[in-house]
């Protein structure tokens, strides 16, 4: 891949690549490099990760209030297909948690379809975000080759910053998967060699549960449209009740954690957050 810079983005040049960027992965540029401009100089966060001084993935964030506090709305994280899977994005959101550190902002927020389990990887485990709230439909339609026409259903991650759980996770620490927890869903292999959903379990209230996800979500979007929906649905169905119950998603175990290829969230009712507040 050769020498790699992560770093604020600067000039007019910079701001326009990201535009590229953003048609390569999403099928159509939404922010424009003015508008990046201007939010890097106001308080916003633009940062990019260059390699031999090309752009090939960015994170453009802007300031906003959630729930009464400040914080930085993380609206676009984006790696060019070449280049995904090589630590860029983790290496952007170290960069961006050290600037909202400086700035005085203690949470970074964004959203993420909760079926992209590679997606949830990173929120959840390496950098020890959480899933705070189902949005259905989050952003209506909108022209994306990622999306297939399906209902825009997204959860909000809120990433603090300071906590202490985020410094654990971001030094590689964290507790053992735990496969026995109960389940909320029972699965199945169909013939295709997709994942469904056998029953759907909603009257649980141990303190951790399981929800089992498909791990190749695109791929099933391309073959079995009419599954992906369904699973859409359901996961739906499944979170907006729980997080209405008082849970939130607050880790996933990975297909190489589990040991037999699967993915689950591990919904948790909602506990205290304790952060450490210093600059790093």
């Amino acid at each position: 891949m050769g020498r790699v810079e992560v770093r604020q983005l600067r000039t007019a040049r910079e701001f326009r690549q990201c535009e590229r960027i953003q048609q390569a992965v999403w099928g159509a540029s939404s922010v424009s490099g003015e508008v990046l401009n201007v939010t890097q100089k106001y308080g916003g966060a633009v940062i990019g990760s260059l390699v031999r001084g090309r752009i090939v993935g960015f994170i453009y964030a802007f300031l906003a209030r959630r729930h009464g506090r400040l914080i930085h709305w993380s609206h676009m994280m984006a790696v060019e297909p070449d280049f995904r899977d090589q630590g860029l994005g983790l290496r952007m959101k170290r960069v961006h948690r050290q600037l909202a550190l400086e700035q005085g902002i203690r949470s970074i927020c964004w959203t993420y379809d909760p079926l992209q389990s590679r997606n949830a990887a990173l929120n959840l485990a390496r950098l020890g975000g959480r899933a705070e709230e189902y949005l259905v439909d989050a952003y209506g339609h909108f022209a994306s080759v990622i999306e297939k026409g399906l209902p825009t259903d997204r959860f909000v991650v809120n990433w603090r910053v300071a906590a202490a759980r985020v410094e654990e996770r971001l030094a590689g620490r964290r507790a053992r998967a735990n496969l026995s927890l109960p389940r909320i869903n029972e699965t199945r292999t169909n013939a295709d060699g997709f994942l469904e959903n056998r029953s759907l379990r909603l009257g649980r209230g141990d303190a951790r549960l399981l929800v089992q996800v498909p791990v190749n979500t695109d791929a099933m979007r391309e073959q079995a449209l009419p599954l992906a929906r369904r699973w859409r649905l359901e996961i739906r169905k499944v979170m907006t009740h729980y997080f209405a119950a008082g849970y939130v998603a607050d880790d996933i175990i990975t297909p190489s954690a589990s040991g037999d290829g699967s993915c689950y969230y591990v919904v948790r009712r909602k506990l205290p957050i304790v952060e450490r507040w210093r600059i790093l």
